[in-house]
C-alpha cells in the first residue's frame, strides 16, 4: 500500500440517493461501504443551519485513501451537488494506527503483498 494515508469517510445523504452513491463508490473501488438508515430528530431550524434538509437520510461510511477522498469529493460535488445547502454532508477522519497487519489489510482492501483484494 505504500504511504497512502487511510481515512474513514462519512457521507450523510438523502436516502433516495443512496443506491446511486454506492454505485459510484463501487466504481472507484471503495472497500466495504457501510450504510445506516437515519432519521433526524432536530428541529427544522437546526436542519436548515446544517444544510441537511428533510430527515430521511443514509449515513455511508468506509475506509478510503487520500487519493480516493479526492475522487469521491469530485463525484459528490459534480453529481450530487453536495456543496449546495440541503444536499448532504461529507467529512473524513484520519486513521493514525491500526491493530496489526491483518486489520490494515482489511481496512485498505490490499493483500499483504500490496495487490488489491
Amino acid at each position: 500500500m505504500g504511504k497512502s494515508i487511510l481515512k474513514v469517510m462519512m457521507i450523510i445523504i438523502d436516502r433516495n440517493k443512496t443506491e446511486k452513491l454506492l454505485s459510484k463508490l463501487e466504481q472507484l473501488g471503495v472497500n466495504f461501504p457501510h450504510v445506516f438508515r437515519a432519521e433526524g430528530t432536530a428541529k427544522s431550524e437546526l436542519l436548515d443551519v446544517l444544510g441537511v434538509g428533510h430527515s430521511e437520510k443514509s449515513i455511508v461510511f468506509s475506509t478510503v485513501t487520500q487519493e480516493t477522498v479526492i475522487k469521491v469529493k469530485e463525484i459528490l460535488t459534480n453529481e450530487f451537488d453536495i456543496l449546495k445547502k440541503g444536499n448532504g454532508i461529507a467529512f473524513t477522519i484520519p486513521i493514525t494506527s491500526v491493530g496489526g497487519p491483518a486489520t490494515l489489510q482489511i481496512l485498505s482492501g490490499m493483500n499483504l503483498t500490496g495487490g488489491k483484494l
